[in-house]
């Protein structure tokens, strides 16, 4: 495999991880208010993904122009956020949400090129 795709593959690992993190930060907040062992034990995930995501970056950065990777990592994590928060938490995916995106998407490649 060519140094771009293995730097596109850590990217979206990298997505990946920072897209679970923020799941399971909002899942510690199901777990109550202040600070319990179940909502530190969330939190701890949350901050191994975000290690890991950390790591991936690291790897892709190798590989990648920071120019691209960032903003290619950042719309795909937007779009992962925006699924799991539609698909697993139910909340609304409006045709304006849908629209940013979109323009996310678009920014994203612009900035690649």
């Amino acid at each position: 495999m060519n140094p771009t795709t293995t730097g596109y593959l850590w990217l979206v690992l990298a997505s990946v991880a920072s897209a679970a993190a923020t799941f399971l930060i909002k899942m510690s907040s199901h777990a109550g208010a202040g600070i319990t062992l179940e909502r530190l034990l969330w939190l701890g995930g949350a901050g191994g993904a975000y290690g890991l995501g950390f790591i991936c970056y690291a790897f892709a950065l190798e590989r990648l122009a920071i120019s691209l990777a960032y903003p290619f990592m950042t719309a795909i994590t937007i779009v992962m956020v925006t699924l799991v928060g539609t698909l697993v938490l139910q909340e609304s995916l409006t045709p304006l949400k849908m629209f940013g995106l979109l323009l996310i998407g678009a920014g994203a490649f612009v900035v690649a090129r």
